[in-house]
C-alpha cells in the first residue's frame, strides 16, 4: 500500500510499509536509505527520490511504496504464480512449443529432405490485478522431438483474473517425397491483447530439408537422407510482468 502523499506520516507508518516484520523499536529512520536493507533502490514519492545516503527525513517518504515492478519468465515445467502484493496490472505473454522437423527420406538412391516443423503460437493478455495476491496456474509447452513426441505442446495460463490463455504447439514437418510439406504453426486463444498463429515450416525437397517456422518458437529443420531425423522444435515460454 502506498504511503499518503500529504498529511500525518510517522516512522511507524514507514516501518509498516517497508518492514521489517514486527517493526522492532531499535530500527531508526537512518535504516531506511534507498538501496539498504528495507527500501528498494530507486524508490521515489511526492518529494522525489528517497536518498541513498546523507540527510534523510520523514518527508522523503510521502507517496512512496515498497512495491517493485518486475518480470519473470518460465522456460520449462509448470507451476502456480502468485501476483505480487501491490500489483495493479499484470501482463502475460505465452508461446507454445514448436513442432519437430520431419524425417529425411531416400528413393532410388536419391536423398530427400523432410519438412520443417511449425512454430508455436503466441497469446498476450493484460489484466487489472486489484492489489495482487491472486494465483495463476501456468504450463510451458515443450518442443516436439523424437523421444517425447513430434508435436509441440501448448503453453497455458489460467486463473481468476483472466480468460484461460492457450498458445498452441506447432505441427511436425512431413516425411513425404519428392516434396515434404512443412508443419502448420500453432494457433492461440484467450489473449485480450493478441492471439497470433505460429509460422508454418518450409517444404523439404530433393535439394534441401525444410527450415522450421521462425515465429514464435523455432520449428525444427527437417532431416535429409534415408531415415535421418529432423531437429527438435524449440520449447515455449510463459512470462509474467507486473506493475
Amino acid at each position: 500500500m502506498t504511503l499518503p502523499a500529504s498529511g500525518p506520516l510517522s516512522l511507524n507508518d514507514i516501518k509498516g510499509e517497508f518492514g521489517p516484520v514486527g517493526s522492532p523499536a531499535n530500527v531508526a529512520l537512518g535504516n531506511y536509505y534507498a538501496g539498504g536493507a528495507y527500501v528498494p533502490p530507486g524508490t521515489s514519492g511526492t518529494y522525489g527520490a528517497v536518498p541513498s545516503s546523507g540527510t534523510i527525513s520523514i518527508q522523503n517518504f510521502y507517496g512512496t511504496t515498497a512495491f517493485t515492478p518486475g518480470t519473470v519468465t518460465y522456460t520449462s515445467s509448470s507451476g502456480v504464480f502468485t501476483v505480487p502484493s501491490g500489483t495493479t496490472t499484470i501482463y502475460i505473454e505465452i508461446v507454445g512449443g514448436a513442432g519437430a522437423g520431419g524425417y529425411g527420406t531416400n528413393d532410388s538412391f536419391q536423398d530427400y529432405g523432410g519438412g520443417g516443423g511449425g512454430g508455436g503460437a503466441k497469446s498476450i493478455t493484460s489484466a487489472a490485478a486489484s492489489g495482487g495476491g491472486q494465483s495463476l496456474t501456468w504450463l510451458v509447452g515443450r518442443g516436439g522431438n523424437y523421444v517425447d513426441g513430434l508435436y509441440g505442446v501448448a503453453s497455458t495460463v489460467s486463473g481468476v483474473l483472466i480468460t484461460t490463455m492457450t498458445a498452441g504447439g506447432g505441427t511436425p514437418g512431413s516425411s513425404n517425397y519428392p516434396t515434404a510439406s512443412g508443419g502448420p504453426g500453432g494457433t492461440a486463444t484467450g489473449g485480450n491483447v493478441s492471439n497470433s498463429t505460429g509460422d508454418a515450416g518450409n517444404q523439404g525437397d530433393i535439394a534441401n530439408p525444410g527450415l522450421g517456422g521462425s515465429n514464435y518458437s523455432q520449428g525444427g529443420t527437417g532431416g535429409y537422407g534415408a531415415s535421418v531425423q529432423g531437429d527438435p522444435g524449440a520449447d515455449g515460454y510463459v512470462t509474467f510482468t507486473w506493475s
